[in-house]
């Protein structure tokens, strides 16, 4: 991996480095929720193990996905003096038609359609921020910049993305180099949501609502000397919301072609409020093996009585957003009385998702869409709910401190406190700056069961360092846990 500078973007550039798309670099990404060729991205526990391996065999490691692109670009950028650091943004768009604008479909069961079209909202993303002159570009975007080693796509032909001044998105400035449209619409895209409908053989299409504070929520990366998450999303946009966010919104339109951020259907009336309020109550996360038990409530805040169609489609998906079962769905019509509020049930058995979740080696979760409209067809309302799954925890016992050729030990004991068997359970253990990955093969633990590892350390070199762990089996893909220990001289 030879040193090339950013500016130079004909050229080879360290994100397209990272990734095997191209080049033979360094990971291969694979979403496919197959892993058997190689590692389970969520089995990693850091990125030494991966280019260690990328060095002894000089072939692309299997497989990566997102964030382990990002700790890789992490490690390269800093070998070589460059300051780096991780990015997760949640909520993050992937913007195919290259319009700011994410399309979300839903048929008339109230499931996401996966096929309709390719833009997708990830519910988290990672890349990463680099610090550099930009002589490339006008003055004031020196700075951090944006890339991105995840191939998700071409740019100039090469899975690359970036270098993109932060200072150049949040002002809107869509035209500069690099991919800063791309980059752009993952934190600041509007969602525009239709409603699919079959009538006497044809599909029609209806715009639910077009949303503007979905998109790029959150937006971290670790605090400078603190295992801490630091919010930096207001460094990529203005407030959400804020009429200086619209404003930097619309001139990002203004250098799109001239149609480019149009919705091609009239969006449909503002209700007449008061008028009809959706909220989903329940679980907001689940142990596997558990019965999922959510509400939708539908109010009528209006004086007179309302006649309402409620749908509602629950599926399990990816963090993608890629759908892997449709669970379970609803379709009802619902006098709702002034000032009142009817109660529809959700409920999914854990028979229905705990198959699926065995036959894909990824971290799942559940999502439920509600569609509401009145009889008249004046007001449509939309809302979503993400469900994510809750794990039991890995206790880590070690001391605080430490010094320099002193062995401690640092115990790691699990306890299934889930109501089903954990299959072909192993413990991934790495202790950053300290000890190499160490792998234990727990086998299967039942409901109940408790296992520990122990592993004798022995530091060379004195610090903050950090002992990571990572649990995975067949029911789950990524337990995680880590301390931080200073060892001194």
């Amino acid at each position: 991996m030879g040193i090339v500078l950013f500016v130079f973007k004909g050229g080879i550039t360290y994100e397209n480095l990272v990734n095997s798309n191209d080049d033979n670099g360094v990971l291969t990404g694979n979403w496919s929720g197959n892993y058997g060729a190689g590692c389970s991205p969520t089995s990693w526990t850091g990125s030494s193990a991966i280019i260690q391996s990328y060095y002894k065999t000089k072939r692309p490691v299997l497989f990566g996905q997102c964030w382990v692109f990002s700790g890789v670009i992490t490690t390269v950028m800093r070998c070589i003096g460059i300051p780096a650091r991780s990015v997760t943004n949640f909520s993050s768009a992937h913007d195919t038609e290259e319009n700011l604008k994410i399309d979300f479909y839903m048929n008339d069961r109230g499931e996401k359609l996966d096929d309709y079209c390719s833009d997708s909202i990830w519910n988290f993303h990672v890349w990463n921020d680099v610090w550099m002159k930009r002589p490339d570009l006008p003055s004031g975007y020196d700075g951090w910049q944006a890339i991105d080693a995840t191939p998700q796509e071409p740019s100039e032909g090469i899975f690359q993305c970036g270098p993109c001044s932060l200072t150049a998105i949040k002002e809107g400035m869509v035209y500069l180099p690099y991919d800063a449209k791309f980059v752009f619409a993952e934190v600041n895209a509007d969602k525009i949501e239709w409603l699919v409908k079959e009538q006497n053989g044809e599909e029609y299409l209806n715009v639910i609502r077009e949303e503007k504070k979905s998109i790029g929520k959150f937006i971290s990366t670790k605090a400078v000397n603190k295992n801490l998450r630091q919010d930096i999303t207001t460094e990529y946009k203005p407030i959400e919301g804020s009429e200086e966010e619209r404003k930097t919104f619309q001139t990002a339109c203004g250098h799109l072609k001239s149609d480019a951020c149009l919705v091609f259907a009239a969006p449909p009336a503002p209700p007449s409020p008061p008028g009809i309020k959706i909220q989903v109550t329940g679980e907001k996360e689940l142990p596997p093996g558990n019965p999922l038990s959510l509400n939708i409530l539908v109010e009528n805040q209006s004086n007179e009585t309302k006649t309402v169609s409620v749908t509602a489609g629950c599926q399990l998906q990816t963090y993608t957003g890629k759908i892997i079962a449709s669970l379970a769905s609803t379709v009802q019509t619902i006098d709702v009385a002034a000032k009142q509020v009817a109660t529809i049930p959700v409920n999914v058995a854990a028979d229905q998702y705990m198959k699926s979740m065995t036959q894909v080696d990824d971290e799942l979760m559940i999502r439920l869409n509600v569609i509401t409209e009145t009889k008249e067809g004046q007001e449509k309302n939309s809302e979503c709910l993400v469900i994510p799954f809750a794990y039991p925890p890995i206790k880590v016992e070690m001391p605080e401190t430490g010094k320099i050729n002193e062995d401690f030990h640092c115990t790691f004991t699990f306890k299934n406190t889930l109501s089903i068997p954990l299959e072909k359970c192993e413990l991934h253990v790495e202790g950053l700056g300290i000890f190499r990955l160490e792998k234990f093969n727990h086998g299967d633990v039942k409901p109940g069961g408790i296992f520990r590892s122990k592993i004798i350390c022995a530091p060379k070199k004195a610090g903050e360092k950090k002992i990571v762990a990572e649990l995975i089996s067949k029911q789950i893909k990524g337990i995680h846990a880590e301390k931080i220990i200073n060892i001194t001289n």
